[in-house]
């Protein structure tokens, strides 16, 4: 999970903008991008590619919560 507390305000601000502008089709490319890897791990075989696999779901869901809580990062401030 990414800890919008220690980033940068410009970076919590610019989260948050991708939410605010109507970025719809770069959320659900992040969205898209997660659910093509939980796949790829549900039919992995190896460790190796588990391993890949879950990282990379994490990644994206990671970003997706982090566009998600930026407003609250921001409304803090």
């Amino acid at each position: 999970m990414i800890d919008l507390n220690l980033c940068d305000p410009q970076q919590v601000k610019a989260l948050l903008r991708i939410k605010e502008t109507g970025q719809d089709a770069l959320l659900e490319f992040f969205k898209t991008e997660a659910e093509a890897a939980k796949a790829r791990l549900v039919r992995a075989t190896d460790m190796v590619t588990i391993h890949r696999m879950q990282g990379r779901v994490q990644a994206f869901e990671d970003l997706l919560t982090s566009v998600e809580e930026a407003a609250k990062v921001v409304n803090r401030s």
